[in-house]
């Protein structure tokens, strides 16, 4: 029985150590990530180094649903794409878009 009642306290200690790493960061701003993420690996724009920011996203990805993680490809992949073709004023408006507090919170 005491097996048991320590096996129980394991489990739903790792299930709340689980549920408060997920919720460290909402799906929202992992997507913001993902963004900021993509401007940042830009050739075009000038490459950054996100280290820190793909750290971030793997780990805070891992935990949530597939549905999540596959819209934080296609940010990453659709800013990056959108970032290599800009010129002119659409590269200005995304190189201020990646200095903004916003992304400085992910890249810095």
């Amino acid at each position: 029985m005491k097996k048991i009642a320590i096996a129980a306290a394991v489990a739903v200690s790792a299930l709340a150590f689980a549920a408060q790493a997920s919720a460290a960061v909402s799906n929202f701003e992992l997507l913001q990530a993902a963004r900021c993420r993509g401007l940042a690996g830009s050739e075009t724009l000038g490459k950054l180094d996100t280290t820190k920011v793909d750290a971030m996203l793997k780990t805070e990805s891992s935990a949530r649903e597939l549905a999540v993680r596959n819209s934080l490809v296609n940010k990453m992949s659709s800013a990056l794409k959108e970032a290599n073709a800009a010129d002119g004023a659409k590269k200005e408006k995304l190189l201020a878009e990646r200095s903004s507090a916003a992304c400085a919170a992910w890249l810095n």
